[in-house]
């Protein structure tokens, strides 16, 4: 399809103007279809844990953003397509990925530094990393749980930010309770 659009000369000094798009296309249902499909469901989660932390008495916003950088196969891929994150505040951030939720808090070196990570341990999936070089990891599943505080001891960063993950049914309750346990 082919589109031109004219504008009037405003005085005999002007020529008339015209803009010629030689491709405008009609938007790929299939394609919208798609994305639906996979942006729908991780939506509805995300209002859903929304809403019931705004129930609960939280202030929370809610957006899409995207460029997060997350490990497969032990490296770091970037995704650049947008996903829900929620804003608490005063806690942290709650995003919903694909295939799993992750609650993000960030502490400072000394809160850091006095949390029991032995019993954290033992209830979440977890990851420690700086919140300047997020993609050195403090701990992960492949360092020692002992090797936290001497991580975070030696590390120039001021704060830490400790993300969680959970299964794409878990409760907002749940996600929020990591907050009062680690008491932010």
């Amino acid at each position: 399809m082919r589109t031109v659009r004219a504008y009037p000369a405003l005085n005999e000094n002007e020529s008339v103007g015209v803009i010629v798009h030689n491709k405008v296309q009609k938007m790929d249902l299939d394609l919208v279809n798609q994305l639906n499909s996979i942006y729908k469901p991780i939506w509805d989660r995300a209002d859903g844990i929304g809403r019931d932390l705004q129930e609960q008495g939280y202030t929370v916003a809610k957006g899409f953003y995207n460029n997060h950088s997350v490990k497969i196969d032990g490296r770091f891929v970037t995704e650049f397509f947008p996903i829900p994150v929620i804003t608490v505040k005063g806690v942290g951030d709650i995003g919903v990925d694909l295939d799993y939720v992750w609650f993000v808090i960030v502490l400072p070196k000394e809160k850091a530094l006095s949390l029991d990570y032995h019993s954290i341990a033992k209830e979440y999936k977890f990851e420690i990393y700086g919140s300047r070089d997020y993609l050195k990891d403090i701990y992960n599943e492949q360092i020692a749980i002992s090797d936290i505080v001497p991580g975070i001891k030696d590390s120039p960063e001021t704060d830490f930010c400790v993300q969680f993950y959970f299964e794409q049914s878990v409760a907002a309750i749940d996600i929020i309770t990591i907050a009062r346990i680690l008491a932010v």
